[in-house]
């Protein structure tokens, strides 16, 4: 157990779900006796100026309590600055806390929080941006921006499948450049470009099951351009993880690489939007200090 934790709560989170289990979660951390203090962000990015206070008033433990979002602006934060950092998911997917094999229910997670050593795992950047599990263009782009209407009525997964199933409507391959670090340039379309530092993204698509987020890579996901049936076709087996032997995939390991697509193509961060096409994405390995289970193996 930490000396103290500091939680950075995102009240809104999945639909309200932060507000609430954070409650249940204070009960637990009291009857362990655990040392603690909390603040609630009020708007969008508040997570990061409470972070940079917490850090500047000397906080060496801050816990991110949300969904993806919330942990992405916790986590540039203390990105290179040893600090160490914990979540707990209580937003709508909470993909890149499932990547790190954190418990998803209330009590879980805060045992783990509690038990947890401090562990080096990656980050990464998408030209300037900063993300912790998966940046790309494409398809999931629309997803995103779909999704956060369906967010306001429905948690889960849901709204991201309802955000996908309207996003089909509007299904447009794009041409790329793909230039690695190491290896061969070549050129393909794409329906859906993703740098993936997680195992997951849109409330639990397994689209990079091979991801190690502690290996000091991203796992580079391609959907080539294909029409609407061929993709609802592969729909099922991309949920599942199962999509990698597919001749509509393209997959790698690298450090670093360079999509090379029409300019001004938005990007996915984390699930939020931002940064543009042309764009190079590149790991950070070891950048995060996570409170989080030792790894028991690949998640599927």
């Amino acid at each position: 157990m930490q000396e103290r934790y500091y939680f950075i709560v995102n009240p809104i989170s999945g639909s309200g779900r932060g507000k609430r289990e954070f409650e249940q979660a204070r009960a637990l951390l009291e009857a362990a006796g655990a040392c603690y203090a909390f603040v609630s962000t009020q708007y969008h990015a508040h997570a990061k100026e409470l972070a940079r206070a917490a850090l500047a008033a000397g906080e060496r433990c801050i816990v991110a309590v949300g969904g993806d979002g919330t942990i992405n602006e916790v986590a540039s934060v203390l990105a290179g600055t040893g600090a160490a950092m914990g979540i707990l998911p209580f937003g709508t997917g909470n993909d890149f806390s499932q990547a790190l094999q954190i418990p998803q229910d209330t009590a879980g997670a805060v045992a783990a929080l509690l038990s947890a050593a401090p562990r080096r795992v990656d980050a990464a950047r998408a030209n300037d941006a900063f993300f912790v599990n998966v940046s790309g263009f494409g398809f999931d782009v629309d997803v995103v921006r779909y999704t956060e209407k369906y967010k306001k009525r429905f948690n889960g997964m849901l709204p991201y499948l309802l955000g996908v199933m309207q996003s089909l409507l509007h299904l447009r391959p794009i041409p790329v450049r793909v230039e690695p670090e190491e290896g061969e340039c070549f050129d393909t379309t794409a329906l859906l470009f993703s740098a993936c530092n997680g195992t997951q993204f849109a409330g639990g698509m397994h689209l990079a099951p091979l991801s190690d987020p502690a290996d000091g890579l991203l796992d580079i996901c391609i959907l080539k351009g294909i029409g609407r049936i061929a993709f609802l076709q592969l729909l099922p087996r991309y949920i599942k993880g199962e999509h990698l032997g597919s001749k509509h995939i393209v997959y790698f390991k690298a450090r670093r690489v360079t999509a090379a697509a029409e300019a001004g193509l938005t990007l996915n961060l984390d699930g939020e939007l931002g940064s543009a096409t042309p764009v190079t994405f590149e790991a950070l390995p070891g950048a995060l200090t996570i409170l989080a289970p030792t790894p028991a193996g690949p998640v599927q």
